[in-house]
């Protein structure tokens, strides 16, 4: 027998023999008796398993194929599925029986149209080489075979349904497919489990398939939760054989390192596979063809395919610098210039001459219409619970669509400190920090968002009779995990669909959960927050990140100008500052950003934050608002407050012979009298030199007040 399309592609060294005996070898670690019985019974599975598994139709069930090394796939897969806890339930077994008696009846026949020695020698198109544009079709099955099998079980189960039909939005129309239906998708399955369990013989660096779960542990993340049916894994069959070894190598130095979340990790092949794409388009074999000249081509190639971001060559970058360490002797040492990612063309608007990264984005919105949203928060009473609790939770907090979906049970408990406040916690998996809101019971759109969340609480102890991990539960056999966004999403879609919801020019609203972020961040500035406050309520390290979910930038801008007048910034010197106004919602040069009281200009320290008392005050990159008047009042009065206190705890230390503190406590007095003095100076300076909202004046000269009283 020849080497198999899959074969030529996998390139795996093991014949069917070894994967026989492998098989027996898994089996009997669990059980003699699973080998031994071709016949699996209620009984033997009580022996084996603890409980038994069948129904009272199918009491027990022949298990045995034409083929001995089939009859053992068949096994492993059965013997796994009992053993996940996602999946140890009667149900999940009836749907599988035809599948099972397909090829128990068929499975020889179906061997030798692909002249294949066992089931994971059958191509599948989720374990080919990339297409013509590096992606690979994970999703799909070998349709050829999913046709022979379709064939069998019309004959067999011709009541049952064959293909379902499907609605989406596509650009500005809506699109009806039709596909198969699961049942049977279902024998798709098991090929793709026999393919990746084959790949599980080789040691860990040389597997052409990765599970995650071999990665990371359960501490790392919640990504455990997040594979409901089945296990993520890392498919290296998609790279042609030559290139897998460098592949592999790199990922999996980046692991061990903690360089990349399960989440990044799984995404970070797609950029692998474009280079891969590209080496092969331009005939490139082997390592030592790679040089300098072949970066050179791949930027232009890239850039000509107006491929977005520019991780797509920065990582290959990366991984080439990384190929000579990983794999010595092997691969050569290039020199790349670092200076050449300048030259990525980023997407840009046609009618835009400047080519600039956000110049067309200087007037876009990203956000979800709120037009659209207001029409879907009136119908949300269609859709099954928890889904209205879960929209308008998003809406009040613009939290990421997995993190909304995966808010644990007690993600609401009261303040300790402020009977007035409710604390909302939850966990932010991209930036690995826990979030903590305050909710005012008194504020409405809070009340509302406690009220939805303590009325899904009681729901979820009524149904279940217990508390549960997350808020929005979905059992899968035994394990608990949170809802899931995609299903979610299509019952959002579904509702736009059926009722024409719009967006602001009139297309079909294709919904989506990320424009609620970006909403949240824009109805925030709309409404006068700035930055900061922004950047605190969405999550973000820095003001930097922040400022990316605030659209409408331009109309913001004008607004800020029209609220502020003739507004100044001074400086703790009292001299005005004028371009300060101008750069406290700009993203492209953020130079400054709002703190309490006024601005700040040096705001990447923001990402650490200050925790130096009354720091502002004597810094010389503060600018008081002069907007704030009764706020440096304030701040004056509490500091003559405290260099009273200092004062005196100062001559305490030094009476008790307490000199190191002594010395401390007047440090700390100078700088509350600097700050003193400083305040002082604004407070002076804004007298003196007026504010001017519109044409309203608000506070004139102290000459022009003479004169008007005189």
């Amino acid at each position: 027998m020849g080497l198999t399309p899959l074969a030529l592609v996998g390139g795996t060294p093991h014949d069917t023999d070894r994967y026989n005996n492998w098989l027996e070898a898994r089996l009997a670690e669990i059980s003699p008796l699973l080998v031994a019985n071709s016949v699996w019974s209620d009984a033997m599975m009580g022996e084996v398993f603890g409980h038994p598994w069948l129904s009272q139709t199918y009491a027990s069930m022949l298990l045995q194929a034409a083929v001995p090394v089939l009859t053992n796939e068949i096994k492993a897969y059965l013997t796994a599925s009992v053993l996940d806890d996602r999946k140890a339930d009667a149900h999940w077994f009836q749907r599988r029986i035809p599948v099972i008696r397909y090829l128990v009846e068929e499975g020889a026949d179906l061997l030798q149209h692909f002249s294949a020695g066992c089931l994971a020698d059958i191509p599948h198109p989720g374990f080919a080489r990339s297409d013509d544009k590096g992606t690979r079709h994970s999703n799909s099955h070998n349709d050829v075979v999913l046709e022979r099998y379709a064939a069998w079980y019309g004959s067999n189960y011709g009541k049952r349904r064959q293909s379902q039909t499907r609605q989406w939005i596509r650009g500005d129309e809506v699109v009806t497919g039709e596909f198969r239906s699961p049942e049977v998708q279902l024998f798709g399955d098991i090929h793709r489990f026999a393919i990746i369990n084959r790949a599980q013989m080789a040691p860990m660096p040389e597997r052409d398939i990765i599970l995650l779960n071999d990665l990371y542990s359960e501490e790392d993340t919640r990504f455990r939760d997040r594979q409901r049916r089945s296990d993520t894994y890392l498919n290296f069959y998609c790279f042609e054989p030559w290139l897998r070894p460098l592949m592999r190598g790199f990922l999996l130095d980046k692991v061990a390192h903690g360089e990349l979340a399960p989440g990044t990790l799984v995404k970070m092949p797609v950029r692998l596979r474009l280079f891969a794409q590209f080496l092969h388009v331009e005939g490139v074999a082997e390592p030592s063809q790679v040089n300098e000249l072949t970066m050179e081509r791949y930027l232009a190639w890239g850039n000509a395919r107006n491929t977005a971001g520019k991780n797509w060559y920065t990582d290959i970058v990366q991984l080439l610098r990384a190929a000579p360490v990983l794999l010595p002797g092997q691969w050569p040492r290039i020199a790349l210039d670092k200076r050449a990612a300048r030259r990525i063309r980023y997407k840009q608007a046609p009618d835009d001459p400047r080519n600039r990264l956000y110049a067309s984005r200087e007037g876009a919105n990203r956000a979800a219409p709120s037009e659209a949203l207001a029409a879907m928060a009136a119908k949300l009473d269609e859709l099954p619970a928890p889904i209205p609790a879960i929209f308008m939770i998003g809406i009040t907090t613009g939290a990421r669509a997995e993190d909304l979906h995966a808010l644990l049970f007690d993600c609401l408990r009261p303040d300790p400190h402020d009977k007035r406040f409710m604390l909302f916690t939850f966990w932010q998996n991209k930036v690995s920090r826990w979030n903590t809101k305050p909710l005012l019971a008194t504020d409405p759109a809070h009340r509302a968002m406690i009220e939805l969340i303590e009325a899904q609480q009681n729901g979820v102890r009524q149904r279940y009779s217990r508390t549960t991990k997350y808020l929005f539960p979905a059992f899968h056999g035994k394990r608990e995990s949170f809802l899931s966004y995609n299903w979610t999403l299509q019952e959002l879609r579904m509702l736009c669909l059926r009722h024409g919801i719009v967006d602001g020019e009139g297309k079909p609203f294709d919904f989506s959960w990320h424009p609620l972020r970006h909403h949240r961040g824009t109805q925030m500035a709309a409404e006068g927050h700035d930055i900061l406050s922004i950047m605190f309520e969405l999550g973000h390290a820095s003001p930097d990140m922040a400022s990316m979910y605030v659209n409408k930038r331009l109309e913001l801008k004008k607004n800020a100008l029209l609220r502020k007048g003739g507004g100044q910034f001074f400086t703790i010197a009292g001299k005005v500052d004028e371009a300060v106004g101008d750069l406290l919602l700009r993203k492209e040069t953020m130079l400054a950003t709002r703190v309490c009281g006024g601005a700040c200009t040096l705001p990447g320290q923001l990402g650490e934050w200050c925790e130096h008392a009354h720091a502002c005050l004597t810094c010389r990159f503060f600018r008081a608002d002069g907007d704030d008047l009764e706020h440096f009042r304030c701040e004056r009065a509490g500091l003559y407050a405290a260099i009273e206190g200092l004062e005196q705890e100062a001559q305490n230390y030094e009476e008790g012979g307490q000199a190191r503190m002594a010395d401390i406590t007047r440090k700390r007095l100078q700088r509350n009298k600097d700050a003193v003095h400083n305040t002082d100076t604004i407070i002076r300076s804004i007298e003196e030199h007026g504010l001017y909202k519109g044409e309203k004046q608000r506070y004139r000269p102290a000459a022009a007040r003479e004169e008007a009283t005189s």
